[in-house]
């Protein structure tokens, strides 16, 4: 067995079922123990970065194995996990400390780090689909470690998800069939062919499952309101997310996709319209929790969209823009969590400056400020997305405006409004928020270091080459939706701006309101209606069987009854009418 599947897969498991099963009056020592296990899994992944890594292990029958490849992209990707994972479970002691069902939160995000671990060092796509499902089980685990009753969202929630990995599931098995090979490594193919397509559509509709493209993504805003911040960090915007970009990464790997085709094309339009319409939506939220998801189902197809250009540049750009998204968006949620759990809608800025130092330096990287993390990935994306066709750079333009407008408007929301509100927040939950502030500010100064660890796998332009026009109309849109920020909170006491009207224009706050618009709402509107015809169906047949054919043959038992009455006459009658029939047919 190799050492890296008992760092990274089985002692996080282990110490799962530890921290399940030890009783809750040793409360402390479980908070410990959770903190370290999660700091021993961080240092594990940073530990065998930039080592390349392959093992292999024969494994049952049809040639399978249980082989472990480890690349410097890889590893990348752990850190990210397990850093993240890191910070989301230090704000667990703040955050969650009054809950009773903390334990099963702790155990859950030890078992979800074994398998994201799992499914991203594997070189088999049976292993990867396995440790891809077993996320279903501490996925529902922390859902339902919330203190609401998260039944139904939990169930929907894992059936969403499911559909995905079914997809998933799918696609993997036509892989086999077509190269005779689970190593990701062996796998050459080609998207040409019906089969080799469909492969490929399932494996990218995985993904997007992952990434929470629509319409996978309704299960989101309501877990944002009803489970905890750790969760939404940690599970939502981390885990899920690098899941979702690696699959899709080997997904271009095994077919050899480089540039666009229609198949690719056509994913990406589905991808667009996600992006586009989580843009708009979440300008129309009434909640900022709410509107950090919506901006996240909008980043996450942004970010498919650039990995299906599939070109070097916009596949660099993806993966920075993943730890950019992952940056910023974790310390926005942090944020939301602190002024959710201090009772408070907004604060007063000037004295509340850490918290408020947060939001700023965290925006000005959602936004693309330059010498921000997110303003480099973004230049790489517009650059690929520019190559594919206008139309994907105009689209990517348009997704960024929108979504800036949204948490642009909810700073001005929590900060702008209130001048004199103080609230006090516990160091817990403000160290991973300033960190992950901080690190918003630093991978943007330093971006050479993440990447020169993405040139490891992508072919990067260089800097000098980078064009200068992207960059000036990036800067542009930038000054736009900062014009329009501060002109709509003056004039309208919001920073929307003119963006409001475009929404009432296109009604799309009405498709928000609109439960019933919900896809999950939508299937199981369809699939009750299909029980119901079922059930009445049901009822027809049992009607038929029960009832129609039993007194159908007792009516006949009582005519033969009263036809078999021993009347030597009748007997003849009957003989000779059956004569006559018999000779009627042959003649």
């Amino acid at each position: 067995m190799s050492i890296l599947t008992l760092f990274l897969i089985i002692i996080p498991a282990i110490c799962s079922i530890a921290v399940f099963c030890v009783p809750e009056k040793y409360k402390k020592f479980k908070e410990v123990f959770f903190i370290v296990a999660v700091l021993f899994n961080l240092w594990a992944a940073c530990y065998y970065f930039a080592k390349d890594i392959f093992t292999y292990s024969a494994w049952a029958a049809f040639n399978f194995s249980f082989s472990v490849i480890m690349t410097t992209f890889i590893e990348f990707l752990l850190v990210i996990v397990a850093f993240f994972a890191l910070l989301a479970s230090i704000f667990t002691i703040s955050n969650m400390k009054d809950n009773p069902k903390a334990s099963l939160f702790k155990a859950g995000m030890l078992f979800a780090l074994a398998c994201v671990n799992g499914a991203l060092i594997t070189d088999s796509l049976i292993f990867l689909l396995i440790f891809a499902e077993a996320l279903a089980i501490p996925f529902v685990m922390m859902i339902l470690s919330s203190a609401n009753d998260n039944k139904k969202l939990a169930i929907k929630a894992f059936t969403i998800t499911a559909v995905a990995d079914l997809f998933l599931m799918m696609g993997i098995g036509l892989v086999y069939a077509l190269s005779k090979t689970m190593n990701i490594s062996e796998v050459s193919l080609t998207v040409e062919g019906l089969l080799p397509v469909t492969a490929f559509v399932f494996i990218a509709v995985g993904a997007a499952g992952k990434l929470g493209v629509m319409p996978f993504h309704s299960w989101m805003p309501e877990a944002s309101e009803k489970t905890s911040v750790p969760f939404m960090v940690f599970m939502a915007t981390a885990a899920e997310k690098v899941l979702g970009i690696y699959i899709l990464f080997i997904a271009l790997k095994m077919f050899g996709v480089e540039g666009g085709n229609c198949v690719t094309y056509t994913l990406m339009g589905i991808a667009a319209a996600s992006a586009l319409l989580s843009a708009l939506l979440s300008n129309t939220q009434k909640s900022f929790k709410k509107t950090l998801v919506y901006t996240s189902v909008s980043q996450g197809s942004f970010m498919m969209i650039a990995a299906l250009i599939a070109l070097p540049a916009a596949l660099a750009g993806a993966v920075l823009h993943l730890l950019a998204h992952t940056i910023y968006k974790s310390t926005l949620f942090f944020g939301a969590g602190i002024i959710d759990d201090s009772k408070v809608e907004s604060v007063s800025c000037k004295k509340n400056p850490y918290i408020f130092m947060c939001f700023v330096l965290s925006i000005a990287s959602f936004i693309g400020v330059p010498m921000f993390a997110a303003f480099y990935s973004k230049e790489l994306i517009y650059e690929g997305a520019l190559h594919a066709g206008i139309v994907w750079y105009v689209i990517m333009i348009l997704v960024t405006f929108f979504c800036s407008s949204a948490v642009l408007n909810w700073l001005g929301e929590i900060f702008f409004k209130n001048d004199d509100k103080f609230f006090e927040y516990p160091v817990t939950s403000m160290i991973p928020a300033v960190t992950a502030a901080l690190l918003c500010l630093l991978f943007g100064i330093f971006k050479n270091i993440p990447l020169a660890v993405i040139g490891s796998e992508f072919v990067l332009p260089a800097e000098e080459n980078i064009n200068l026009l992207l960059m000036i109309v990036s800067v542009s849109a930038l000054v736009a939706v900062l014009i329009n920020f501060v002109v709509g909170f003056k004039k309208y006491n919001n920073g929307l701006g003119f963006v409001k009207p475009i929404i009432s224009g296109l009604k799309i706050n009405k498709l928000d309101e609109n439960e019933s618009a919900d896809p999950y709402n939508m299937v199981l509107s369809v699939y009750n209606r299909f029980a119901e015809a079922s059930f009445s169906f049901d009822k027809v047949l049992n009607w038929v069987y029960d009832i129609a054919f039993v007194k159908s043959v007792l009516f006949c038992s009582q005519m033969l009854k009263k036809a078999h009455n021993g009347n030597m006459s009748m007997y003849i009658i009957w003989v000779l009418c059956g004569i006559a029939v018999i000779v009627l047919f042959f003649v």
